[in-house]
């Protein structure tokens, strides 16, 4: 029965799709950000430990004066994978809503399992990766 109702829903769109005007109608696409200012801080081989404050810096010149169409940034924390592949930890934001152009804001560092494989990701104008740094629990 459920396949009868599917089959007609579908018909009923094809032929509404099937009636609609044939006019086209220009499209204007907006150009979009490509520029990835690089993190400055963490620097490779960091500790960061649980509950501590950090701040997260990048360079603001590569957008070379550029105004990105999307001023506010967010932070994402992730690993590297022994294959050198990113995970990132969509979920939770570390931190959002800052301003891309200010180069820098600070966190708290959540609690995760110790490791030594973590990156952040910067995103704002695009998106662009920390080198990998440590983060220790609060006993170490």
């Amino acid at each position: 029965m459920q396949f009868v109702q599917i089959f007609q829903l579908l018909s009923f769109v094809l032929a509404f799709a099937v009636a609609l005007p044939t006019t086209t109608y220009p499209i204007h696409l907006t150009g979009r950000d490509a520029v990835s200012p690089p993190i400055t801080k963490p620097i490779a081989g960091a500790v960061w430990r649980v509950g501590d404050v950090q701040t997260i810096t990048w360079d603001v010149a590569a957008l070379d004066g550029a105004q990105p169409s999307d001023p506010l940034g967010k932070v994402f924390l992730g690993t590297i994978d022994a294959d050198g592949q990113e995970h990132l930890m969509w979920e939770t934001p570390l931190v959002s809503g800052f301003p891309i152009l200010g180069g820098t804001v600070s966190l708290t560092v959540p609690s995760v399992p110790a490791g030594d494989t973590y990156i952040v990701c910067l995103f704002g104008t695009a998106d662009d990766i920390s080198p990998p740094f440590s983060i220790v629990d609060t006993d170490s």
